[in-house]
């Protein structure tokens, strides 16, 4: 890209040394990783490190048909799910639109809906012959709320996120609560596993390839899941159940989003100091800033909108500098998605003009091309950066469980957005995992597997493991 086009070439080198992140630092940053995930697991600080009960992984032969269901912040669905061995399966499933109402109103109310969708989904898409006798369909929920987790089927909602208001169930049970409903309308089912998306995306890349012991999500946000040795796992309450591992093993749900939230280990130039100030956690999730879609998005954003402010950007429109009046809703916050950023990326023409045309269209702002190059420099430099620190949790989990010293090569399943449509954001993080070990290395030994359906596929094993802990088939 030549320099020579760039609306002011001082202020693209002040730009590229704040967004800088040199080779000299991974080592240093995958260590403070690697201890924050360690004293995760002693310590209720930090890194949350939280236990699932999900004692084993799925090897990739397990047969059943299994129900699942997934809420989210937008949708529900409910799957059925065929797992037929050979890490084969077969999904069938139904989606909802929760409305707003449904969000705002009592939890009961929720929950009752979603019992009156697994019904509508049950006699619809799920007619099962040897389904008789009172013979049960298991059901996994997938569900990416807080809670307090006890068991594998015993989940305290800690607080809702996502819009939802329903007071009236938080400090309960939301399997039990889930349960009674479902009962009320005598449904075949039963609830039995809890699990949220990061751990059902381990689940669902295990089932295809046996042996992966981490899943990560980088999309919107981001979070990872792997195997964990029980023995390191001290925290766990004397009071929750199966407070023994019968396998030696579990799987933990790091919520990793709130590295650096303690140690200050990040980079963290003024932008991502204004950013953290004008969140609504500041202080928080501080990892989950600098690598996942929404927050990288809204970074761009925010330089974009202060070189405008300063009149780098836009000065052919009048006046040199841009008021916020001028610049319309690139100065609200949140207006400058992840999927314009990425089509901003993704224009190869030689005169940008698609950058032009998101910014026509979404903000009647006319560009030059030097705003245009310099627009897309900076989604640049911010996604690549993402990439890159996207790669220190990666090597830290792969450093920290020693899975390099074990002969099958490691196996990381990564589902998301980010990492499955932003262009180039596989291809830093894995020139990023080459300058952290070596190339040979991260060729031979680490494959980076696109998970497939982690909240329906994954809260189907769930649950078929759940199965098989308690002694009966799903």
């Amino acid at each position: 890209m030549s320099s020579t086009a760039h609306a002011n070439p001082e202020v693209i080198s002040d730009l590229t040394k704040a967004f800088a992140f040199p080779i000299s630092a991974y080592d240093g940053l995958v260590d403070q990783f690697i201890s924050e995930l360690s004293e995760g697991l002693v310590y209720e600080q930090k890194m949350p490190m939280i236990p699932t009960f999900v004692y084993e992984l799925p090897t990739g032969e397990e047969k059943g048909v299994i129900l699942s269901l997934d809420l989210g912040g937008t949708n529900l669905r409910v799957c059925r799910t065929t797992l037929s061995g050979g890490g084969k399966f077969e999904i069938i499933h139904k989606k909802w639109t929760i409305s707003d109402a449904l969000k705002k109103g009592a939890g009961s109310d929720l929950f009752a809906w979603i019992a009156d969708r697994i019904g509508e989904f049950l006699a619809s898409d799920c007619h099962d012959p040897t389904r008789g006798g009172g013979k049960k369909y298991p059901l996994g929920m997938t569900f990416s709320f807080p809670c307090e987790q006890l068991d594998i089927n015993v989940g305290k909602l800690l607080t809702w996120t996502k819009g939802f208001h329903g007071k009236d169930v938080v400090g309960k049970d939301v399997v039990k609560v889930l349960q009674d409903c479902i009962d009320a309308k005598n449904l075949p089912i039963t609830v039995n596993s809890l699990i949220n998306d990061t751990v059902g995306t381990l689940l669902a890349t295990t089932y295809k390839h046996p042996g992966c012991e981490v899943g990560i999500i980088f999309g919107t946000g981001t979070n990872c899941a792997y195997l964990e040795d029980q023995s390191q796992i001290t925290k766990i309450r004397p009071d929750a159940a199966n407070f023994t591992s019968p396998t030696g093993m579990q799987v933990i749900n790091t919520e990793w989003g709130a590295f650096g939230n303690v140690s200050g280990a990040l980079p963290n130039n003024d932008y991502d100091k204004y950013l953290d100030s004008h969140s609504s956690r500041p202080g928080q999730q501080l990892y989950e800033k600098v690598v996942s879609g929404l927050y990288i998005s809204e970074l761009a954003r925010i330089v974009i909108h202060d070189l405008a402010k300063r009149g780098v950007l836009f000065a052919g429109q009048g006046a040199s500098a841009k008021t916020d009046a001028e610049l319309g809703t690139l100065a609200i916050k949140e207006r400058f998605d992840g999927a314009m950023m990425g089509g901003i990326e993704a224009d190869t023409s030689a005169d940008f003009q698609a950058v032009g045309n998101h910014f026509q269209t979404s903000y009647n702002l006319t560009t030059s091309q030097g705003d245009r190059e310099t627009i897309k420099y900076i989604c640049q430099l911010i996604s690549a950066r993402a990439a890159r620190l996207s790669s220190v949790g990666i090597a830290a989990l792969i450093k920290k469980r020693e899975l390099l010293s074990k002969p099958q090569k490691v196996t990381v399943g990564i589902d998301g957005s980010l990492f499955n449509k932003y262009p180039n954001f596989r291809q830093h993080l894995e020139g990023a995992l080459n300058e952290i070990f070596d190339a040979a290395t991260v060729s031979s030994k680490i494959s980076l597997i696109n998970a497939e359906d982690g909240s329906g596929v994954g809260g189907a094993i769930a649950a078929f493991l759940s199965c098989k802990a308690l002694g009966y088939q799903a």
